[in-house]
This record gives C-alpha cells, structure tokens and sequence, in this order.
C-alpha cells in the first residue's frame, strides 16, 4: 500500500502525508516523492523546510496517506 501512495506522488505531483523514522522517534511529515530508487529500496523526497531532497529507505516508513485536502479522486475518463 505504501508503493501505491508513493506511485501517487510522483505521477500526480501531490503531496502525501508519510509517517517515518528519523533519529528513532516517529514523525509524521507532508513530503512530495521526487523519485523512486530502481531498486526499490527507497525515494527521494522534498521535506517542508528543506532546500535539498532527502533520501528516504523503505524501511523508515510506517505508512502514508493522503494530505489534508487531496481526496485522492482520479480523473474522470
């Protein structure tokens, strides 16, 4: 399920709401997917407050959702 919230974010260009480990404590963080590693292991993200992306692993995330205010509707066909 994260994959798919990930996937959203870098398509679409929006926000998602991301719940990750930094320094041993949980944080949750509006972040915008840059780019996916090939691997899978991880993205890249821009944080709030922060000039350069930040590489996030896969293992540092707990679980995402939508930003307050996306609904996540897709486009009508």
């Amino acid at each position: 399920m994260i994959d798919r919230f990930l996937k959203y974010s870098l398509e679409n260009e929006k926000k998602i709401c991301a719940v990750l480990m930094m320094d041993g404590q949980m944080i949750k963080k509006n972040l915008l997917v840059t780019a996916i590693d090939e691997d899978g292991n991880g993205f890249s993200a821009k944080l709030p407050g922060r000039k350069k992306e930040t590489h996030v692993l896969m293992d540092d995330v707990l679980t995402c959702a939508y930003a307050r205010g996306d609904q996540g509707e897709l486009e009508s066909l």
